[in-house]
């Protein structure tokens, strides 16, 4: 019996936690779930943590400074950084101290670069975009 009354709060959590909103699953008043938009969501991770490469003249094989020069990419982009293949970062998280330069990806930011992908990538409204980082030329 103790078994039982056991198993029973265990699946008891488990069914709480599937109905709990995950930090992307926002849902719009009609009930359709709300996708993360590149002007309000994407853009500000992409400028923080991947501008520094992915601009014109730097290393990175395309810039990823607009809507534009990102949304062709949108699903290798996701790919990359659920991979965490991109930003590459050798470092091990858990065996090292936190690096200033480390522009490692959050999973909350992973989560948000693959829903934007996923949801078929949309642009958003042009008043949320961030101002680009500005870079020292030279």
């Amino acid at each position: 019996m103790k078994r039982v009354v056991l198993l029973a709060g265990a699946l008891s959590a488990a069914a709480a936690l599937l109905v709990l909103p995950s930090p992307l699953s926002t849902v719009h008043a009609a009930g359709a779930p709300v996708v993360p938009t590149f002007t309000k969501d994407v853009a500000p991770i992409l400028f923080e943590k991947c501008a520094s490469c992915h601009r014109p003249g730097e290393v990175a094989p395309m810039p990823l400074m607009s809507y534009a020069d990102a949304r062709p990419w949108a699903k290798a982009i996701k790919v990359k950084v659920v991979g965490r293949e991109m930003p590459p970062w050798g470092a091990d998280h858990e065996q090292s101290l936190k690096m200033r330069n480390d522009n490692s990806l959050s999973e909350r930011e992973i989560q948000t670069i693959a829903a934007w992908a996923d949801g078929g990538a949309p642009k958003g409204n042009d008043a949320d975009l961030p101002k680009p980082p500005q870079f020292a030329s030279g």
